[in-house]
């Protein structure tokens, strides 16, 4: 769902938040995680809402960003960036 401009899907233990207005385009979350994360119509990362990726490939998505627009989180607590 995006509200205020920041896109937030959370699937069993894991949210994910992305900060669009930081978003540059670079598409490395989606070379990392391609089945958690694309790029929409403006080439801005969005969440997909299939099945994703291992949260390994996620957390190394998220540190892939050069902006870090991607923030992770597991059972609530943040897990990147920290």
């Amino acid at each position: 769902m995006i509200k205020d401009n920041i896109d937030v899907v959370k699937k069993d233990d894991i949210e994910i938040k992305i900060i669009r207005k930081l978003c540059i385009s670079a598409a490395t979350c989606v070379v990392y995680a391609p089945n958690t994360f694309d790029l929409d119509e403006e080439n801005i990362a969005i969440i997909k809402n299939e099945e994703w990726d291992k949260l390994e490939k996620i957390i190394a998505a998220a540190q892939s960003c050069p902006v870090a627009a991607i923030e992770i989180f597991v059972k609530g607590k943040k897990v990147w960036p920290k």
